[in-house]
C-alpha cells in the first residue's frame, strides 16, 4: 500500500510539473507568436511606409518613396491588412502579458481599419489645398528642410531616387482624377482653385530658384569640388527635365480638364457612397461609435457651456496693472517671441510631468508657398533625435492684420507638452514595437492637444485674463468644428453656411475662417477628434480623482496617459483604469504594510 501511495504521489507529481510546463510552454508560444507575427508584419510593411522605414534605421529604403494611390500599392496593403488581422485574431490573449494585450489591441484595431478603408475611394482625391499633400509637402522635404537629410553624398543621390518616385506618383495622380471625374468622385471646386498657386510655386525658369535647388546651395563642408560639380549637373537636369515639368502637368490637367468638371457641391455625402464613407471617417477620426447627429448635438453643448464661461470672464473687473500682450510686426519677431515662451513653459513642465523627451525642436513661420492653407502644425522630429521636430506658426494673418500676438495655448498645444512633447516619447519609447511606435490616432494625438491647452493655470502661466480668453476662444473654434464638420458632410450645408456659423459663434476673420472651413471639406471628420478626444482625456482623469483621492499624482497619472503612445480611446480607458486599479491594490497593500509594522513594533492587536 505504501509503495503504490508513493508511486500515486510520483506520478502525481510527474503531472503537475508537465502541466506547469505545458502551461509555460503555450504562455511562451502565444508571446512567441505575437512577436513574430510584429517581426514579420515590420520587415513586410517597410516597403510600403518608406519614410518609416528611414526613421527607423533601415537606410535600404532612403532613396524610396511609395506611390500609396497606385492600384498595385493598395491590393497589396489591403492584402496584406487582411492577412495580418486574420493572424492576430488566432492569438490566445490570455497568455499575454498586460502589455502585450494591449499591443493586441491596438495592432487589432489598425488593421480593422486599413482593411474597411479600401471600401471607399480615397485614391481618387490624391490631393488638396490643406498643405500636407504630397506636392505641398515634397518641396520642404527637398529644400533640406523635411525628413530626408543631406548630409552625405549618399544621402544626395538617395533624394534622386526619391524625385523619379514622386514623378510617378504625379503622374499617377492625374490619372486617378481623371478616373474620378468619370466616376463622379471629384474634390469641390473652390479647393482645387487654392490649389493652383501652390504648384505655381515650384515652376521656376531657372532650377536655381526652385526649393529642390538649396541642398545644392548648402553642401556640407567636407564636399569636394568634383563631387560637388557632379552633384549640381544631376540636380539641375532632374530639376529641370523631371520635377518642374511634373508640376507643369499636374497643373495644366487640374486647371484646363479637372476644374471644369469639379464638384460644385461641399460635403462628402454628395459622392457616390458618401454617407457611408463620412461615418467610416468619424470613425476613424474619434475612434468612437458616436453618430454624426449625436457629435452634432455634442458640439451645441458644447459651444453654449464654452460661451458661457467667456461671459464670465468678461464680466470680470479689469486689472489696470495687467498690461495688454505685445503684437509683433514680422515673422522673425513673432518666432523669437515664441522662443520665449518656450522657456517659461519648460521650466514648469517638471510640476505635471516626470518624464521628458530628449528631441529638440525649431519653431519656423510656414512657407510663403502654403501658408494661405496650412494652419499652425507641428511635425515630428527624427526619434533618435538626429533632427528636431518643427512647430510651424501660420503667419498669414500679419499680411490681414498687421500684426500678431502669441497664443500661448496655441503653444501648449503645438509643442510644449502637446504634440512635440507626445510625438517625442511615443518615437523615443524602445520598448514600443515599430507600428505602435509610429502609430498616429487622431483622436488621442489631437485630444491631447486640446486637453494641454487647459495645463496653463495648473502650469502656473496663465495669469492672464487674455491668455484665458484665447484659451476659451480656442476651445470654442473645436465646439464649432463638430457642428460645422457634420454640418458640411453629414446635413449638406454649403460652404457659406459653415462660415457664416464660424463668424457668428466666434467672431473674427472671415479669411481666417475661410481657410477652416475648407480644411473641413478637404479632411472630412478629422476636425472632429481634438475635442472628441480631450472629453474622453478629461473623463479618465476625472475618475481617476474620484478613484485615487488624495493618492492621485497628477505627474504619475500624465507619464502613464502618455506612457504608451498613442491609441484608441477605448483601449486608452482600458489601459487606464488597470492602472487606477493597481494603484488602489498598491495602496491597500501599503496600509496593510504599515498596520503589520505597527503591530509589530509596538506588541498591540
Amino acid at each position: 500500500m505504501a509503495k503504490n501511495w508513493r508511486l500515486f504521489v510520483a506520478l502525481f507529481s510527474l503531472a503537475v510539473l508537465l502541466g506547469g510546463a505545458a502551461s509555460s510552454i503555450a504562455e511562451e508560444t502565444a508571446s512567441d507568436k505575437l512577436a513574430d507575427l510584429l517581426r514579420a508584419y515590420h520587415y513586410e510593411t517597410e516597403p510600403y511606409f518608406p519614410f518609416t522605414a528611414s526613421e527607423n534605421g533601415r537606410h535600404q529604403y532612403d532613396s524610396k518613396l511609395a506611390n500609396w494611390i497606385g492600384e498595385e500599392y493598395r491590393v497589396g496593403l489591403k492584402e496584406l491588412c487582411t492577412r495580418y488581422l486574420r493572424r492576430v485574431r488566432h492569438i490566445d490573449t490570455r497568455a499575454l502579458s498586460e502589455q502585450e494585450r494591449l499591443t493586441v489591441d491596438v495592432f487589432e484595431h489598425a488593421r480593422a481599419s486599413c482593411v474597411e478603408s479600401f471600401d471607399y475611394p480615397w485614391h481618387l482625391l490624391p490631393l488638396d489645398q490643406a498643405g500636407f499633400s504630397l506636392p505641398s509637402t515634397f518641396p520642404v522635404m527637398g529644400a533640406g528642410k523635411g525628413i530626408h537629410p543631406f548630409k552625405t553624398i549618399r544621402n544626395y543621390e538617395d533624394f534622386l531616387g526619391r524625385a523619379n518616385g514622386f514623378v510617378l506618383w504625379i503622374d499617377t495622380a492625374i490619372a486617378n482624377m481623371r478616373e474620378g471625374s468619370e466616376r463622379g468622385v471629384t474634390q469641390p471646386r473652390d479647393l482645387m482653385l487654392k490649389v493652383i498657386p501652390q504648384l505655381e510655386a515650384q515652376i521656376v525658369d531657372d532650377p536655381r530658384l526652385s526649393l529642390f535647388y538649396e541642398p545644392i546651395k548648402n553642401f556640407p563642408m567636407d564636399f569636394d569640388d568634383g563631387t560637388r560639380g557632379r552633384l549640381t549637373k544631376t540636380y539641375t537636369e532632374t530639376i529641370q527635365g523631371k520635377i518642374i515639368p511634373a508640376y507643369r502637368r499636374l497643373r495644366d490637367f487640374i486647371r484646363s480638364e479637372y476644374i471644369p468638371k469639379s464638384r460644385t457641391s461641399y460635403g462628402l455625402n454628395s459622392l457616390p457612397t458618401g454617407q457611408q464613407w463620412y461615418r467610416f471617417r468619424v470613425r476613424q477620426s474619434t475612434t468612437t461609435t458616436l453618430s454624426p447627429d449625436e457629435i452634432y448635438a455634442l458640439g451645441l453643448r458644447e459651444v453654449e457651456r464654452i460661451k458661457s464661461e467667456i461671459k464670465e470672464i468678461e464680466a470680470q473687473p479689469k486689472v489696470d496693472s495687467e498690461p495688454a500682450p505685445a503684437r509683433y510686426r514680422d515673422p522673425t519677431s513673432l518666432v523669437l517671441a515664441y522662443d520665449q515662451l518656450r522657456t517659461t513653459v519648460a521650466a514648469a513642465l517638471p510640476k505635471l510631468f516626470g518624464r521628458f523627451p530628449k528631441t529638440d525642436f525649431e519653431i519656423r513661420p510656414v512657407e510663403l508657398f502654403r501658408e494661405k492653407s496650412l494652419t499652425s502644425s507641428y511635425v515630428s522630429g527624427a526619434p533618435d533625435g538626429t533632427r528636431p521636430g518643427v512647430f510651424y506658426v501660420n503667419t498669414a494673418a500679419l499680411n490681414e492684420q498687421k500684426t500678431m500676438t502669441v497664443s500661448l495655448s496655441l503653444f501648449l498645444h503645438e509643442a510644449l507638452p502637446g504634440h512635440h512633447f507626445q510625438f517625442s516619447l511615443q518615437r523615443e519609447n524602445k520598448d514600443l514595437p515599430v507600428f505602435r511606435k509610429f502609430g498616429n490616432y487622431t483622436a488621442f494625438v489631437e485630444g491631447w492637444g486640446l486637453y494641454v491647452e487647459g495645463l496653463g493655470d495648473e502650469l502656473g502661466i496663465s495669469q492672464r485674463r487674455w491668455d484665458k480668453r484665447d484659451r476659451l476662444n480656442n476651445e470654442l473654434l473645436r465646439a464649432a468644428r463638430l457642428v460645422v464638420d457634420v454640418g458640411i458632410h453629414e446635413k449638406a450645408w454649403t460652404r457659406q453656411q459653415a462660415i457664416d456659423y464660424m463668424v457668428d459663434t466666434i467672431g473674427g476673420s472671415k479669411a481666417n475662417f475661410e481657410r477652416e472651413v475648407e480644411r473641413y471639406m478637404a479632411w472630412p471628420g478629422q476636425a472632429l477628434a481634438y475635442k472628441i478626444g480631450e472629453l474622453k482625456l478629461r473623463e479618465i482623469r476625472r475618475h481617476a480623482e474620484q478613484q485615487l483621492g488624495p493618492d492621485f499624482n497628477v505627474r504619475a497619472f500624465h507619464d502613464e496617459l502618455l506612457k504608451d503612445g498613442a491609441m484608441p480611446l477605448d483601449i486608452l480607458e482600458k489601459k487606464m483604469n488597470l492602472w487606477v486599479t493597481a494603484r488602489q491594490k498598491d495602496r491597500k497593500q501599503s496600509n496593510v504594510d504599515r498596520r503589520f509594522y505597527f503591530i509589530t513594533s509596538t506588541g498591540r492587536s
